[in-house]
């Protein structure tokens, strides 16, 4: 992997813009391995062709696209640094467009603390309890009557996402988000439970279901302000700032 530093720059990189659908997404793959010339690529325009807000929509499209970091390349923190002032506005400006990206091939804002898991070759998990781990372990699960397996350690709920919390001051967004691979089955858990008896309660042993997957990865939350690059109609990456 090249260092920051070794990134084509910006002049190079924005000539992807201007060629046709399939090049440019040529280009993006290029720039998350690192290793390409762009300008080695057949067809590419000059860097004059594009000017005024057609420019400035590539060239965010592109720098948002930099697995670095969209102001990793000194030529993109311009166009990034006027993009994220345009967007902090009370009432922000519209949000640039490449019309010459190609379909499936654009960036969109949204409100979401987490990212696709996706991005990372993994599946969001549902809402619930997880937990990483081998079912055929007996140190972590035990077997009952009917092979059904008890997780002998502990879960974790999973928002699946974002979740706002009340509290007694200002409220405040959080939750979890659990990326899982390899799904096994499931686990019951044990717990302390209050069951009610007429006109009193008392606590017992109550059970629920724990899904088990080879991998468990958790998220941080992050701000809640975000941008996706969509490449070719799949979320190629997600910027927060």
């Amino acid at each position: 992997m090249k260092t920051i530093h070794q990134i084509p720059k910006l002049k190079t990189l924005l000539s992807a813009a201007v060629v046709s659908s399939a090049l440019f997404a040529y280009g993006f793959h290029a720039l998350a391995e690192d290793l390409t010339d762009y300008s080695s690529i057949p067809g590419m325009p000059k860097i004059d062709l594009l000017s005024g807000n057609d420019r400035w929509g590539c060239e965010v499209l592109l720098c948002l696209a930099n697995p670095n970091g969209p102001r990793a390349v000194s030529e993109c923190r311009p166009p990034i640094d006027k993009l994220f002032d345009c967007l902090s506005w009370r009432h922000p400006c519209k949000f640039p467009s490449c019309p010459m990206a190609g379909d499936g091939n654009y960036a969109k804002q949204l409100n979401d603390g987490f990212d696709p898991c996706s991005i990372s070759g993994m599946e969001d998990a549902p809402r619930g309890f997880v937990v990483q781990g081998n079912l055929n372990d007996p140190e972590q699960f035990s077997t009952g009557r009917k092979n059904q397996k008890y997780l002998r350690g502990k879960s974790t709920f999973n928002y699946g996402g974002e979740h706002y919390f009340e509290s007694d001051n200002s409220g405040y967004w959080g939750g979890t988000k659990a990326c899982v691979k390899g799904f096994q089955g499931t686990a019951l858990e044990a717990y302390s439970c209050q069951q009610e008896s007429g006109d009193s309660s008392y606590w017992t042993t109550c059970y629920r279901t724990v899904r088990v997957y080879d991998e468990v990865v958790w998220q941080k939350f992050q701000s809640r302000r975000a941008i996706d690059v969509v490449i070719n109609g799949q979320t190629f990456t997600r910027v927060h700032w």
